[in-house]
């Protein structure tokens, strides 16, 4: 292995340090994001079920589809194309 080492040249060098370098902040980079997405209300919503389940049962929300809910149509789909 040293002796392939001693035939490299500086260029070589510094490219596979600037490819470590790379992938070092890469692996920080999604390092952090995941810590982020692990953290509570990082951008994503909890459906707090108890609270929702109670406002259900006092009349405040209903369980059934909303009022202006249909199923989509083929034109509706096809982005209102005749």
């Amino acid at each position: 292995m040293f002796a392939l080492m001693k035939h490299w040249r500086e260029r070589e060098v510094r490219f596979l340090a600037l490819i470590a370098l790379t992938a070092l902040l890469i692996a920080l980079h999604l390092g952090e994001g995941l810590s982020l997405a692990a953290r509570e209300g990082a951008g994503h919503r909890v459906i707090d079920l108890k609270t929702l389940e109670r406002r259900i049962d006092a009349g405040d929300l209903s369980d059934r589809e909303a009022i202006w809910y249909h199923q989509a149509t083929p034109r509706e789909v096809g982005g209102g194309r005749p």
